[in-house]
C-alpha cells in the first residue's frame, strides 16, 4: 500500500506534469519575443517535472512503501514508469 509521502509526491508529480502541459500548449503559434518569455516557463515547468518524476521514483526505491512485503516497489498494480500523464495517454518512460 502507497504511503502517504509516496501519495503527496505523486500528487507533486501529476501538478508538474500538468503544468508543464498547459505551458507547452501555450508555446502554439506564438510569434519571436512572446515565444521566447513562454518558452523560459514551459523549460521551468519542465524541470519542476523531471524533478517531480525523480522524487517519486527515488521514493519508492527507497521506501519500498508499495510493496506489502517491503521487498521491490512493484505492488498495488501500480508502476509510476507506465503513469498516464496529463490525459495525454503518454507514458512517463
Amino acid at each position: 500500500m502507497p504511503c502517504e509521502e509516496w501519495s503527496r509526491l505523486l500528487e507533486r508529480y501529476r501538478d508538474a506534469v500538468n503544468t508543464y502541459n498547459e505551458a507547452a500548449q501555450a508555446l502554439r503559434g506564438l510569434p519571436g519575443t512572446s515565444f521566447s518569455e513562454l518558452w523560459q516557463d514551459a523549460e521551468h515547468a519542465r524541470t519542476k517535472c523531471s524533478s517531480g518524476r525523480a522524487d517519486l521514483l527515488h521514493h519508492e526505491h527507497v521506501h519500498a512503501c508499495l510493496e506489502p512485503d517491503g521487498k521491490k516497489p512493484r505492488s498495488a498494480g501500480i508502476n509510476t514508469k507506465t503513469l498516464v500523464i496529463g490525459g495525454q495517454r503518454q507514458t512517463a518512460g
